[in-house]
Order: C-alpha cells, then sequence, then structure tokens
C-alpha cells in the first residue's frame, strides 16, 4: 500500500492541520438545502483567537436563528455552491435556444 507502513519512524510528523477555504475565508452558517445542519471551519491559523467569536456567533444561529454578534453572510457556506450558468436565451414558450437564434 505505501513503502511507509512497516517502518519504525514515520517519514512526517505534524501537529496540526489548518483548515484553510478557496478564498481564505472561514465558512460559517447553515449549509444550504439541509435542515439543522450547521458548519464552523475554515479559520486556518487564526481559529485559536476567532474561536470564541465564532462559538458565540454559531450558538446565535442555532438557538435564534441569526447572530447578533456579528454578520456571517460573508462567511455563508453558500458561496462555495455552484451556480447554472444559462448561456442560453428563452423562447417565448420557455424552450431553451442558442445564442444564434
Amino acid at each position: 500500500m505505501t513503502p511507509t507502513l512497516g517502518k519504525d519512524n514515520a517519514d512526517v510528523t505534524q501537529a496540526c492541520m489548518r483548515p484553510c477555504t478557496d478564498d481564505g475565508m472561514p465558512m460559517m452558517g447553515i449549509i444550504p438545502g439541509e435542515k439543522n445542519c450547521f458548519v464552523a471551519t475554515g479559520h486556518n491559523c487564526w481559529g485559536i483567537l476567532w474561536g470564541p467569536v465564532t462559538g458565540l456567533a454559531m450558538s446565535e444561529l442555532v438557538l435564534k436563528g441569526k447572530s447578533s454578534t456579528i454578520d456571517l453572510s460573508p462567511f455563508s457556506p453558500a458561496r462555495f455552491q455552484k451556480r447554472k450558468i444559462r448561456r442560453s436565451r428563452q423562447m417565448g414558450d420557455g424552450e431553451t435556444v442558442g445564442e444564434d437564434w
């Protein structure tokens, strides 16, 4: 499976992982399309410092439906959802047609 299996010493020793999103901002909020499913991750190396305010904001979101401590909208997990891109136009009856109609 891997050449390191069975060796006496590990090749790499690491204390922690630093979860980071593609845009570098944490992801905090409700998972779109799911009921009562929340996420707070991607704080990178700032997680230990942002932990208290993240916990407070997320507890408000879970208990009250909205955070009054901070605006969570910039951190919404929905920002990573793929948006359906429509490159065609609609005819009068709703039929999709190409650009050259």
